[in-house]
């Protein structure tokens, strides 16, 4: 089982005997495992303003976005990033340096006072997670964490807002959570503790 082999392509041999899989999954976690902090990030409004400005207007905010990405997470503890559509994915160290280049991509963002035709100040969300991965170069991360995350980023940050699931949190020293708002939601299903950067948006 080798890297260059690919995640997926691994886990084509998944074992269907029930005892053979632990030592199967230990294989895997060995080869692709990671302990990280991951960043989520989403555009607000991405099929709202899409509709009302048109799609290249639209995309010409996003290739904005990532010329800006770069330098930031360069300066960061980014372990490696990737985009797909409105979206950005990033990895960190510790979650102190996913919660930086966060902050510093919305103050970024709002000096570039980026406009979205017929919509106003173009904006992003960002969603926070802490925990054990697969993390596969070509192919992307996958967890629990990386899942609530993606929750956090996509489905219930505002534009401005940094939200960190609670093992994210948890990884944050005092200096941080004195500006930190505690929440509780239901989503998909799943109960969710998660945490809201006061002031962030600002």
């Amino acid at each position: 089982m080798t890297e260059e082999e690919g995640l997926f392509n691994s886990i084509r041999r998944f074992p269907e005997q029930r005892a053979e899989r632990s030592r199967f999954e230990a294989d895997v976690w060995g080869k692709y495992g990671s302990r990280c902090a991951m960043l989520v990030l989403d555009s607000s409004g991405f099929t709202r303003n899409t509709q009302e400005s048109g799609i290249l207007s639209y995309l010409a905010c996003i290739v904005r976005l990532r010329d800006m990405m770069n330098p930031i997470l360069k300066r960061s503890d980014c372990i490696s990033w990737r985009a797909a559509t409105d979206n950005i994915f990033a990895e960190f160290e510790t979650v102190e340096g996913a919660l930086e280049a966060a902050l510093e991509i919305h103050r970024s963002v709002n000096a570039a006072n980026i406009q979205v035709p017929n919509s106003g100040r173009f904006g992003v969300c960002i969603g926070i997670g802490f925990g054990d991965v697969l993390r596969s170069r070509s192919e992307g991360v996958f967890g629990d964490e990386m899942n609530l995350a993606s929750k956090l980023g996509e489905d219930l940050a505002g534009k401005g807002e940094v939200l960190l699931t609670e093992s994210a949190y948890q990884e944050i020293s005092e200096e941080y959570r004195g500006d930190i708002i505690a929440r509780k939601t239901n989503i998909s299903g799943v109960e969710l503790s998660y945490y809201i950067i006061a002031g962030a948006n600002s």
